[in-house]
């Protein structure tokens, strides 16, 4: 109940009624797709509760974060392509049991296609013309077995600190080709995701359908909560419970935390849960992340102007900054993931736990019973 800190499927799951059906819709039409959203907001439990947990789709799933290479990258997806044909660990075979790797694609309908990955394995071959062979074998791999196959590729923004900028041409080049692979990409920094998929300039521009993951609905949410509560027999003031879901903004990871603790906590002490208990549990979630926020707050700091102007943000002070430099801040700010323009001159905090931080005074940081000071009566 509640769960968090990974992803979410099956039960626990909270249907997004706004994204889950047009994300199906657009896989079932084999329509490639970008999904941009901060980070924690719930990317990973969308793909995972629709490939993983439903099983509805062939999919090559690559986490772009957990590569140092483009070598690396390309030798995860020769890999994964060759499981669709009932071999595994394809790469280590190459290089250790050659023999018996050989007899094995004897038997596939592509044996010409394996022998040219073998091949390139045993040479020292350009990262780029392996990346290119890896995705151009999932897509005749995909023709020979009649599929299609869902490619998707997880922070993509990144993929251009594994090679250079030209890799964004490349890839553009080559998946235009594809008849049998429908990609997905998701990413976290939603300006420069912005800027690969709907920059004029872009290569990628119009090759994808965009979907942009904005937080839970809180009315979802709160009828969610309330099955939950009353199914253990939890008592609350309905009041105080949807005042605190609205204050969270629908933040997938930090709704579930806090209501996991409102949870716990009325379990245990059995008592009703009002505003005081979600204050508490507000705060000592924050509390709990305060060595991840400090981390972000240290880096704002060694950035002229970066601290000053998203603590005046989080305060609506007006920012005594020239403007040029105060644009180039907002820019830099949105490239970091840390805040998102709401309309012109206007900008909020993405993180909800961050802004709570930054409101608070030096002298009442944290109170001496370990409260933080939550306006949740200001406009958020």
């Amino acid at each position: 109940m509640f769960k968090s800190g990974s992803p979410v499927t099956g039960k626990d799951f909270i249907d997004r009624k706004k994204h889950l059906p047009l994300f199906k819709a657009y896989l079932d039409n084999n329509q490639h797709i970008m999904i941009k959203a901060p980070r924690r907001f719930g990317k990973t439990s969308l793909v995972k509760q629709i490939f993983d947990y439903e099983k509805k789709y062939e999919y090559v799933y690559i986490d772009i974060r957990l590569h140092h290479s483009l070598e690396t990258l390309s030798n995860q997806i020769v890999n994964k392509a060759y499981e669709f044909v009932k071999i595994k660990n394809f790469i280590n075979q190459a290089k250790n049991s050659l023999l018996n790797l050989l007899q094995s694609i004897k038997t596939l309908s592509i044996p010409d296609v394996a022998e040219v990955t073998i091949d390139m394995l045993s040479k020292e071959r350009d990262p780029v013309e392996l990346f290119i062979h890896s995705l151009d074998l999932v897509d005749t791999i995909a023709s020979s077995r009649g599929i299609n196959i869902k490619v998707i590729f997880d922070e993509f923004q990144d993929i251009t600190k594994l090679h250079d900028q030209n890799i964004l041409e490349v890839l553009r080049s080559i998946a235009q080709h594809h008849q049998n692979i429908t990609y997905v990409f998701l990413g976290s920094l939603e300006t420069i995701m912005t800027n690969i998929f709907e920059n004029k300039s872009s290569p990628f521009f119009h090759f994808s359908s965009v979907i942009q993951l904005e937080g839970l609905d809180v009315d979802e949410l709160f009828e969610y909560t309330l099955q939950q509560f009353d199914s253990k027999k939890i008592v609350y003031d309905k009041e105080s419970l949807y005042k605190t879901i609205c204050f969270l903004e629908g933040h997938p990871e930090y709704s579930a935390k806090v209501l996991q603790t409102l949870y716990i906590n009325a379990t245990l002490e059995k008592k009703k849960i009002d505003i005081n208990s979600c204050l508490d549990a507000i705060s000592f979630r924050v509390i709990e992340n305060r060595a991840y926020l400090d981390e972000i707050i240290s880096k704002l700091k060694s950035k002229k102007h970066h601290f000053e102007v998203i603590y005046n943000i989080a305060n609506e002070k007006k920012s005594n900054i020239a403007s040029a430099t105060l644009y180039n801040t907002h820019v830099s700010l949105e490239d970091m993931g840390i805040i998102k323009k709401v309309e012109k001159g206007h900008y909020k905090i993405v993180d909800i736990f961050l802004k709570i931080l930054l409101q608070q005074d030096d002298d009442t940081m944290v109170s001496l019973d370990g409260k933080l000071m939550i306006p949740m009566d200001k406009k958020t």
